[in-house]
C-alpha cells in the first residue's frame, strides 16, 4: 500500500505525519510525505520518500508571523499568509502525484485544503488525521461540547463560545476565497468547503490518547481514536545536547518550562517569571526558550536555559512540566509521567489544558495571572501531593503502551481493502453528505477502557 501524506504548519503540524510514516514503514507500506522542503532533511533521515510542497520561504513566513502577539488578527494572517497561499500549491502537487504514480489513499492535515477535491476527482480514498479534540468540536455540525463540562474553566468556555460565533463568518469568507480556486482549477462551486475539509473523507483518524479524551455522542460518524503518535523534532535515535544531558544528571530532576515552537514568539516574560518561581521553591529549573533572546539574563543558581531539547529525551527526567498546552506537548508531557502547569495561550490549547486538568494531574494558569508567585503556587499544589505525583506515573505508563501511529497503519490498510476498486466522485456528488458511505468503520475497532483495540469483522 502506498500512502502519501500531506500537512502544513509549524514541526507540531509535520511530525505526527513522521510518525505515521515510520509506522506504515514499519508494517510494510510505502510513505511518502508531501510537505515544504523545511522539514526535507528530517524526513530522509527518517528513511521516508519526500516530495516537496511549496518552498523553504513559506515555513519562514510561518515562523516570522506575529500569530500570538497579536491574537485579534493572528487568525486572518494565518488565513491569509499560510493556509489560503498553499491550497493551490497542494492541489498542484496532489494533481502531479496522481498522474505519475497514484496512491492508494491520502492522509491529510485539516489545514491542507484541496486534497479531498483531488482525492474525489481521482476516485483515491482519503483520511484526515485531526491533531486535538477540539477540531471536532469546532467544525462537527452535531455540535460537539454542546454541552460544557460540569467544571469547565471561565477561559475555556469564553473560547468555545467564541469558536461557535466566529464559525459562520469564517466560512463565509473562506467559501469566498476557496471558490475563486475551485474554479481555477475546474472545480464546481461549493458551500461550507472548509468545514467539509473533516467530513468529505473516508475516515477521520483522531491523533490523541482516548485516556486523554474518549468518545462523545456528537463525534463525527467515521471518526477514529486512535491514539498520540509519538515523535518530537527529528529521528529517533536523536539525543539531548551534551551539555543538557549533564545539567540533568548533576542534581534533582528539574522543572521544565517549555513554550514549544509556534508560542515561543509571544513567550515575553515567560522565562524570567518561571527562573524566580524556581528560586522561589528551591528548586531547579531547565528552561527550553527557543532562541537565546528569551533567556533571561540573570538565572539563579541551579536553573539553566537551553535554546531546544526533544520532548521525549528530557521531559521525563524533569519533575514537573510546565508548557502552553499544545496538543503535541500536552501528549508527551503526560507520556513523560510528570504532573504539569499549562498556560493555554490561542487555539486548541484551552481545550488541551481542560482534558489534562480532568485526568487530575494538571493545573491550568491564566496567562494574564502568570507571575513568579502563581507560578510558584500551581507548583507547589502538584509536587506537594503524592497522590499526584503517582497517578501522573500512571497516566504515563499507560500512555507509553499505546501506539496510536501503529493503530492509524492498521485503519488505512482496512480502509483500501474495504474500500475495492476505486470508483470516480466529483466533488459535486459528495460536498453535500457530511459522510460518505465509505466511512463507516463500525468494527474496525473498539475503545475498551480506555485504549484501542482491533477485531475483526
Amino acid at each position: 500500500m502506498k500512502v502519501l501524506l500531506t500537512s502544513i504548519g509549524s514541526p507540531g503540524d509535520v511530525n505526527p505525519f513522521i510518525a505515521l510514516g515510520l509506522a506504515l514503514k514499519e508494517h510494510g507500506h510505502q510513505a511518502v510525505l508531501l510537505v515544504n522542503p523545511h522539514y526535507q532533511r528530517q524526513i530522509v533521515a527518517a528513511g521516508l520518500d519526500f516530495l516537496p510542497l511549496g518552498t523553504a520561504s513559506h515555513a519562514r513566513r510561518l515562523k516570522n508571523m506575529p500569530f500570538m502577539r497579536h491574537p485579534r488578527g493572528g487568525l486572518r494572517h494565518l488565513w491569509r499568509e499560510v493556509v489560503l497561499p498553499n491550497v493551490p500549491l497542494l492541489v498542484e502537487a496532489l494533481e502531479a502525484a496522481t498522474r505519475s504514480d497514484p496512491p492508494d489513499i491520502v492522509v491529510y492535515h485539516p489545514a491542507s485544503i484541496g486534497a479531498p477535491w483531488v482525492c474525489r476527482r481521482h476516485g483515491i480514498p482519503c483520511a484526515v488525521a485531526t491533531l486535538s479534540p477540539e477540531a471536532w468540536m469546532m467544525y462537527n455540525t452535531g455540535n460537539v461540547h454542546a454541552k460544557a463540562p460540569d467544571d469547565e474553566s471561565l477561559p475555556e468556555r469564553l473560547h468555545r463560545n467564541l469558536l461557535r460565533l466566529t464559525r459562520p463568518l469564517f466560512r463565509t469568507l473562506a467559501d469566498r476565497d476557496l471558490n475563486r480556486i475551485l474554479a481555477q482549477f475546474d472545480f464546481p462551486p461549493a458551500r461550507d468547503i472548509f468545514l467539509n475539509q473533516f467530513f468529505d473523507c473516508d475516515v477521520n483518524l483522531g491523533l490523541w490518547s482516548p485516556l486523554f479524551r474518549g468518545p462523545l455522542p456528537d463525534d463525527p460518524r467515521n471518526g477514529k481514536i486512535c491514539g498520540f503518535p509519538w515523535f518530537d523534532g527529528g529521528h529517533h535515535t536523536e539525543q539531548a545536547d551534551e551539555k543538557i544531558r549533564r545539567f540533568l544528571d548533576e542534581g534533582e530532576p528539574p522543572i521544565v518550562f517549555t513554550m514549544g515552537t509556534t508560542v515561543i514568539t509571544a513567550a515575553g516574560n515567560f522565562y524570567d517569571h518561571a527562573a524566580e518561581a524556581c528560586r522561589r521553591l528551591g528548586r531547579r529549573g531547565l528552561l527550553l526558550t527557543g532562541s537565546p533572546e528569551n533567556t533571561p539574563k540573570r538565572l539563579p543558581p541551579g536553573v539553566r536555559a537551553f535554546d531546544y531539547a526533544p520532548h521525549w529525551s528530557v521531559l521525563p527526567r524533569g519533575c514537573a512540566t510546565v508548557h502552553h498546552g499544545g496538543i503535541g506537548t500536552t501528549g508527551q508531557a503526560l507520556r513523560a509521567g510528570k504532573p504539569t502547569v499549562i498556560i493555554p495561550i490561542a487555539w486548541d490549547q484551552f481545550d488541551n489544558a481542560g482534558w489534562a486538568r480532568r485526568l487530575k494531574v494538571s493545573v491550568t494558569l491564566e496567562r494574564a495571572r502568570v507571575s513568579p508567585k502563581t507560578l510558584a503556587t500551581a507548583l507547589s499544589r502538584l509536587l506537594e501531593r503524592p497522590a499526584v505525583i503517582q497517578r501522573a506515573r500512571r497516566i504515563g505508563d499507560k500512555l507509553a503502551r499505546e501506539d496510536g501511529a501503529a493503530i492509524v497503519a492498521e485503519t488505512l490498510a482496512r480502509v483500501v481493502a474495504d474500500r475495492g476498486p476505486a470508483k470516480t466522485a466529483s466533488m459535486d456528488q459528495t460536498r453535500l453528505r457530511p459522510f460518505n458511505d465509505a466511512g463507516q468503520l463500525g468494527g474496525l475497532h473498539d475503545n475498551v477502557g480506555g485504549r484501542c483495540v482491533s477485531r475483526k469483522t
